[in-house]
């Protein structure tokens, strides 16, 4: 499990082409990166194709595919048991996984691992239930009117609808930190609504570490540390960010992180994997898991008696586990530190200096928050000419280029950057609620990947400024339909 997945694999014919062509002074680690790109899995049917949607999902990588249908998919068996020579084998597999996924985010003894759901949104799901702060909506208001307390979480103008919804249906109170000129977050506000709050006994926030939308990063440590300097927690989502940065959840004695959660399908290799969800264990209290079920058991009688398995990251992974979704997650992070942060972090300063000199020569387009130049590479930006559906289709269709277009469910950030006021907004979510055609307010989300060549970037670039230049035309674009999934398998 612990040979490299970053070998460098022989560039096909075309990408040979495009090294010899392109000649882009300061360009950091060229031929690294080209190795990468020659392994990553594109579309067969139109290899012209290009990708630009990283932040909604990574991408398959061919020594991963490898590795888990080669090596795991050989001794394939159900954990659970250590008898049999592939349920042992496969339970060391998945505690390898385990111990490297943990290590990742520099967990410490006292934190629990949870593999949960599909993505971040399942992991949040998991930790308030565990929390005691979720219930079923015909019995939410009888459990809030017999509350002595609620929670008070704390969230940004930043964060997507995961973690802002599901915190404004839970039992908790919800708090907006709020925005700055700049785009900025206001920590004095933090700071001094704490000391409000000072009697308050549970104060958590949960923040994102980097928008998914503007690629701006949070200042979650010194979120942190206001936090834990009035007793809070400190709840971090790394959805958007944890492809290309570390994590670490104790940085220091001030800035530890109480709980963490993020999306491993967002990774290079990770689509097909499940939620990761950290946390420490103090916040556990519960004598029944989440879900009992097998796996969770100690042992029960035929007269009603039974007891559950103590450790914790046993006794809330009831049922079979994920074991190659768990497997998939531990291999991308695996390919994440052998590219290195810093070199993914050179890289993507070098692809976000290009790119906005590209984009600020154009008059008719508008990067969102473009006075942060230092982020992730995610790039939203407004056509003066064309809605973001429009532009989205044309350059997939016309340019094939892969972007996405909407508010990247962050609606209350959307408010923030278009300049939305309370009048307008009602127009608009009137229009929503009684199925009006409505002119849904949004952007064209380009996001990028490391591996991106000079002349991919410019390719897109290029694209960019052809559809800022196109008039309105309702004019169906011709479509290739994808090749057949699903033809006969037997």
């Amino acid at each position: 499990m612990s040979v490299s997945l970053s070998r460098s694999a022989q560039p096909s014919s075309a990408s040979a082409v495009e090294a010899a062509s392109t000649n882009a002074e300061g360009e950091p680690d060229r031929a690294y990166w080209q190795g990468i790109q020659a392994n990553i899995i594109e579309d067969r049917q139109n290899p012209d194709r290009l990708y630009a949607d990283w932040t909604a999902s990574g991408r398959l990588y061919r020594p991963i595919e490898q590795r888990i249908s080669e090596l795991a998919g050989q001794i394939m068996a159900n954990t659970h048991t250590e008898d049999s020579y592939t349920g042992r084998e496969m339970s060391r597999y998945l505690a390898q996984a385990h111990e490297r996924i943990k290590a990742h985010v520099r967990a410490d003894s006292n934190d629990v691992l949870l593999n949960v759901g599909t993505g971040m949104t399942g992991a949040l799901a998991k930790l308030m239930r565990l929390l005691g702060w979720w219930s079923h909506e015909s019995h939410r208001q009888l459990i809030l009117d017999n509350l002595a307390e609620r929670p008070l979480v704390y969230i940004t103008h930043r964060e997507h609808h995961s973690n802002q919804t599901m915190w404004l249906e839970s039992l908790a109170e919800l708090r907006l930190i709020p925005a700055l000129d700049g785009d900025e977050i206001d920590l004095a506000w933090l700071e001094q609504d704490l000391l409000r709050e000072a009697k308050r006994k549970i104060k958590v926030a949960s923040v994102t570490a980097a928008s998914n939308v503007t690629g701006i990063v949070t200042p979650y440590r010194d979120i942190a540390r206001l936090m834990h300097a009035q007793g809070g927690l400190a709840f971090v989502d790394f959805a958007a960010s944890a492809p290309y940065v570390d994590i670490d959840m104790h940085p220091n004695a001030d800035e530890w992180l109480d709980a963490i959660y993020f999306s491993p399908h967002k990774f290079l290799g990770g689509p097909g994997s499940n939620g990761v969800l950290v946390f420490n264990q103090a916040l556990y209290q519960n004598r029944i898991p989440d879900q009992p079920g097998g796996g969770t058991v100690l042992w029960t009688n035929p007269w009603g008696e039974h007891r559950f398995i103590k450790d914790i990251e046993q006794r809330e992974s009831g049922g079979t586990p994920g074991i190659l979704q768990t497997l998939r997650t531990a291999l991308a992070i695996q390919l994440k530190e052998e590219m290195g942060t810093e070199r993914i972090a050179a890289r993507e300063a070098w692809l976000n200096q290009r790119l906005f000199a590209r984009l600020s020569a154009m008059p008719a387009v508008r990067v969102l928050s473009d006075q942060h130049r230092d982020r992730l590479s995610v790039f939203s930006i407004v056509f003066a000419n064309l809605d973001y559906r429009s532009a989205v289709q044309r350059l997939s269709d016309r340019f094939y280029i892969e972007s996405r277009g909407g508010c990247a469910c962050a609606g209350t950030y959307g408010h923030h950057l278009l300049a939305i006021d309370q009048c307008t907004s009602n127009a608009i979510t009137a229009g929503l609620d009684e199925a009006c055609p409505t002119d849904k307010p949004g952007w064209v989300r380009i996001s990028l990947h490391p591996s991106m060549s000079a002349a991919q970037l410019d390719r897109l670039a290029d694209a960019i400024g052809a559809v800022a230049q196109l008039s309105v035309d309702q004019t169906p674009l011709p479509r290739t339909p994808a090749a057949d999934f699903w033809t006969t398998l037997s």
